[in-house]
């Protein structure tokens, strides 16, 4: 269906963008730094940066225009607080008009890509994946932001090494991450003990599996919070399986490689979780706040998430955190791998002020503040600078300790192919559409089989691969 449908305009009438704003649900989102006003005439600009770093400045480099900044929740109301704060001083000090608007997550990929649709995007946007940045740069959609990138990159030690290709066609940078991640397992070591007389963790998914049977508790402890909604986090969820137990979404040179034997093993084993109440019977309708909600309600044992729930855990629960840890997730049949990402800014060309973009993207980029930024969110977002991993932060907490090899380590969505844009832009289509949880949901609320799941995703991917000129 196209846009002016959906929205119930007639005769390919194109939206106006109050009529782009009420569809899109911005009025339910979180506007948290609105209209910042304008430095009084004369003004230096010495609003204080957040943490230590350099005040914000007047770059001189803003044409005063309004700046619109969409961005994905990050999971705790102090780190979007703490973003939006920042954009506020920036334009403070730039006499610039700042706009954060943060859109819920499982929501985010449609409403963007309606936005754009409509030609009325924001100026610069938050996105979760190199994949997806260069879906959009792949459509000459995006600024070119080499300058930046030249400069920021070899701040701080630079950038953490697996981000370098994940943003360029050629030698054009279209992005600028600003954390790194990877989803560990959380785990209750107070109850693995009950269950198993020690707290030492499963090392398999098959030991995971038997301890969950011991645990399950229902309705009071569904053992595994894993998400089955059609969200972006059932995608991670799944994919880490699907990694551990051998399958892939593509072959070594990039071509679909879903529908095999692997996969369909990996997509069983989730189901017959389902099977035997081992998941939260909400899980198939959950967004991806889903996972983090059971387990800070000790309502599952384990669950595969970024660090948001440790931070949250941090602020508000002190005992669970002391019986939680975090883990890689255990080994399957292939071994136990991480899906490493980055989120990142980008600018719309569609901006009317370009430049002021870049200067406020060059401002948050400071190691310092990303750093209050960091603590604010309370884990969830890991340094994207080396030298940020050595900040007392991360090393006074024993959770981390595994963190540097887990980013250093971690998978792209392209493994095991070399990125390329034509893959990327595929790839961010992939999860526009949300194609993994679909297959999921089709197992899960469907009973389609598993088989019969696997090889409808697969096609999918072959359609949107032929669409994008990716090898097939």
């Amino acid at each position: 269906m196209r846009l002016d449908e959906s929205m119930g305009l007639g005769g390919g009438q194109r939206p106006t963008r109050r009529q782009l704003l009420t569809y899109l649900g911005v009025g339910a989102v979180a506007l948290v730094a609105a209209c910042a006003p304008a430095a009084p005439s004369g003004s230096t600009g010495a609003a204080s940066g957040a943490g230590g770093a350099q005040p914000a400045g007047g770059s001189g480099t803003s044409n005063g225009t309004k700046l619109t900044v969409w961005g994905w929740q990050s999971f705790t109301p102090e780190g979007d607080k703490a973003l939006g704060d920042m954009m506020t001083a920036w334009g403070s000090a730039n006499k610039t008009s700042v706009e954060y608007v943060v859109v819920e997550n499982s929501q985010f990929p449609q409403k963007l890509a309606a936005a754009v649709e409509a030609k009325a995007p924001p100026d610069l946007v938050m996105l979760t994946s190199g994949s997806s940045v260069l879906d959009y740069a792949g459509r000459d959609l995006f600024v070119d932001l080499t300058d930046l990138w030249n400069g920021l990159s070899k701040q701080a030690g630079g950038f953490v090494k697996f981000v370098e290709p994940l943003y360029r066609i050629g030698s054009t940078y279209f992005g600028i991450p600003f954390e790194s991640e990877a989803s560990p397992l959380f785990a209750r070591l107070d109850l693995i003990e009950k269950a198993t007389g020690s707290r030492d963790l499963p090392k398999t998914l098959d030991e995971l599996t038997n301890v969950c049977r011991k645990l399950n508790d229902p309705p009071s402890l569904y053992s595994f919070g894993f998400t089955l909604g059609r969200t972006p986090d059932c995608q991670g969820n799944a994919i880490n399986i699907i990694w551990n137990d051998g399958g892939a979404l593509v072959d070594k040179d990039g071509k679909v490689a879903l529908n095999s034997p692997e996969t369909v093993a990996a997509v069983t084993r989730i189901k017959g979780w389902w099977d035997e109440k081992l998941i939260p019977p909400a899980s198939p309708t959950w967004d991806d706040t889903g996972n983090n909600a059971a387990y800070q309600s000790k309502q599952s044992a384990f669950v595969i998430n970024p660090p948001s729930i440790y931070g949250w855990m941090d602020a508000n629960d002190k005992e669970l955190l002391g019986n939680s840890t975090m883990a890689p997730v255990p080994a399957g049949k292939s071994g136990s791998y991480a899906g490493g990402g980055a989120w990142s800014w980008s600018i719309f060309k569609t901006s009317k002020n370009a430049d002021g973009s870049k200067d406020l993207i060059r401002y948050l980029m400071d190691p310092k503040r990303l750093q209050t930024v960091y603590a604010a969110v309370g884990g969830r977002w890991y340094p994207i600078y080396l030298d940020g991993q050595k900040d007392e932060f991360w090393t006074s907490r024993p959770g981390f300790k595994f963190y540097p090899d887990l980013i250093a380590g971690g998978r792209d969505l392209s493994w095991p192919a070399q990125p390329d844009p034509s893959l990327m832009a595929a790839l961010g289509e992939l999860q526009t559409r949300l194609v993994i949880p679909d297959m999921i949901q089709d197992v899960i609320v469907k009973n389609t089989p598993v088989a019969d799941a696997v090889k409808k995703a697969h096609d999918a991917m072959v359609e949107i691969w032929k669409a994008r000129g990716a090898r097939v």
